[in-house]
């Protein structure tokens, strides 16, 4: 090879992976929650399409379930991952991030959160949260950034040991320049990023839309086999955008349905929705958040995935991730549900976590059980073999007891 084609050949962009965030002191979860992408199962010739491996032993899913009773902070959880990836990934601020309200309490919060990045380097990023009283504003008190070379022999646990490694970067210990520049509520984690140049993982949150009816779309043109999956009687969709006099963006919608000759119009969400069902607005949404995961191969955080669809609907957007043919750049879905049925189509006790709350949030990692194999998913959760998973039996009887009582003082 000549110089010159040296020269044409283009430098592979380093990517950045997040493997695993730990909570500690947070007045709602229990402490030193750990939420982790990395493989806690082994993996088999079976299953191992479903995952990725990073380098040497080092392997993460590409799908991850949060699955729990009614008020067991699903959703809380999902929320704080998402809010600290991109307080990390971009240059915002804690209150342009989901952080904003999942940041409580008077006492300092710590989240340390761990990358491996493709140039064979493993970071940990740790945060201490604090609110400075004055205002009642969460702001970074302190953070501490620690790198080390990745070696192919380590063994899982060795992965993330940084035990003797000193951070490369420390808050406290920046010169009077930088301190100055920086905002208190801004992480300095960026400035790994530009020095390794770092392509980060786009970090998707669907979690808005979990009880609001909208539909979002990146084209103009909704594809036609998600809309006939929805809904067979749609012909087509547009969403298109116009600028009124005022410069202002707004949106047209154009619905068409097969059986009907004339097309629908409106400005409105609002009036376009009167045709819609909810679970076509959201499915279309989610669709195309879904596309942009994939095609990016970022995150997607998903809150009550079975919300407004069936089965076959909820089944076929897991499929995605889980398929190495489609799933090509290798994006990830992290999503929760109350549909503990969808745990038996998930292979992996890794790829599901369970929400369990007596005075806190808890999180237990299926593959982490010495539940047997050979029961169903769905079962061990119905039965209440792992404590917490189901609706005590004494609220139950209270319940139907208060409802027996309701029937029958309206009828007296």
């Amino acid at each position: 090879m000549t110089n010159r084609e040296t020269r044409h050949i283009k430098k592979i962009q380093p990517k950045l992976t997040f493997l695993k965030v730990k909570i500690e002191n947070h007045p709602l979860f229990k402490d030193g929650l750990e939420f982790s992408l990395m493989s806690g199962a082994r993996v088999t010739a079976r299953t191992k399409d479903q995952l990725t491996n990073l380098s040497g032993k080092l392997w993460v899913t590409n799908l991850a379930t949060i699955v729990g009773k009614n008020a067991t902070g699903k959703t809380t959880i999902l929320n704080t991952i998402a809010g600290i990836l991109t307080l990390l990934f971009y240059d915002l601020s804690i209150e342009q991030t989901s952080l904003k309200n999942m940041l409580i309490g008077n006492n300092p919060i710590k989240i340390t959160t761990f990358f491996y990045g493709s140039n064979e380097k493993l970071y940990k990023d740790e945060i201490v949260f604090k609110n400075n009283g004055a205002d009642k504003k969460w702001i970074i008190d302190s953070e501490k950034i620690y790198q080390k070379e990745f070696k192919p022999q380590f063994t899982k646990k060795q992965i993330l040991d940084f035990t003797g490694i000193k951070p490369i970067l420390d808050r406290k210990e920046l010169d009077e320049v930088a301190a100055t520049i920086l905002a208190t509520n801004d992480s300095i984690f960026r400035v790994i990023i530009a020095k390794e140049n770092y392509k980060t993982q786009t970090i998707i949150e669907n979690i808005i839309f979990t009880n609001v009816n909208a539909i979002y779309y990146g084209e103009s043109t909704v594809p036609t086999e998600i809309l006939r999956f929805l809904d067979p009687t749609i012909d087509y969709l547009k969403v298109e955008q116009q600028r009124d006099e005022a410069g202002a963006i707004k949106l047209l919608y154009r619905l068409k349905f097969k059986n009907r000759d004339e097309e629908i119009t409106a400005t409105g969400f609002d009036v376009i929705q009167r045709f819609l069902s909810s679970g076509t607005s959201k499915g279309i949404t989610l669709y195309g958040n879904v596309v942009s995961a994939l095609k990016s191969g970022g995150i997607i955080f998903v809150d009550e995935l079975e919300n407004h669809f069936n089965h076959a609907i909820v089944r076929s957007f897991i499929e995605y991730f889980s398929d190495p043919k489609v799933n090509v750049n290798r994006a990830t879905l992290i999503f929760s549900t109350h549909y503990h049925e969808l745990l038996d189509d998930i292979n992996r006790g890794d790829e599901i976590y369970i929400t369990k709350r007596k005075d806190k949030i808890e999180l237990q990692r299926y593959s982490s059980t010495d539940i047997r194999n050979d029961y169903k998913k769905s079962e061990v959760f119905e039965s209440d073999l792992l404590g917490g998973t189901a609706p005590e039996y004494e609220s139950y009887l209270r319940l139907k007891k208060q409802t027996k009582k309701v029937v029958e003082d309206k009828h007296e």
